[in-house]
């Protein structure tokens, strides 16, 4: 997905892919919020949608939460490695 914030154009498939959430509606999954950090340096969150919720919609936009977005997400070790490498997350 593409989205021009604040002057800079984006391209969700060129960014880091960081961490991912799932979203359900009613027990079936309605999709997915990724967290992406840009060319720039700039967090993003890619939400993409399939219609089974009608609050959800497909967006591209400014994290405004990194370490919200981290405590529902769903987190790979080599994902886990980059976020701890980035400051953004810490093993304790």
């Amino acid at each position: 997905m593409k989205a021009t914030i604040n002057g800079n154009r984006y391209n969700s498939e060129s960014c880091e892919k960081l961490a991912e959430r799932y979203h359900y509606s009613h027990g079936n999954c309605s999709g997915m919020t990724v967290l992406l950090r840009a060319k720039n340096g700039e967090y993003l969150e890619h939400t993409d949608t399939n219609g089974e919720d009608l609050y959800l919609r497909d967006l591209l936009e400014i994290s405004e939460d990194i370490q919200e977005f981290l405590n529902f997400a769903a987190i790979s070790d080599e994902q886990e490695a980059r976020l701890v490498e980035l400051g953004l997350l810490k093993i304790v």
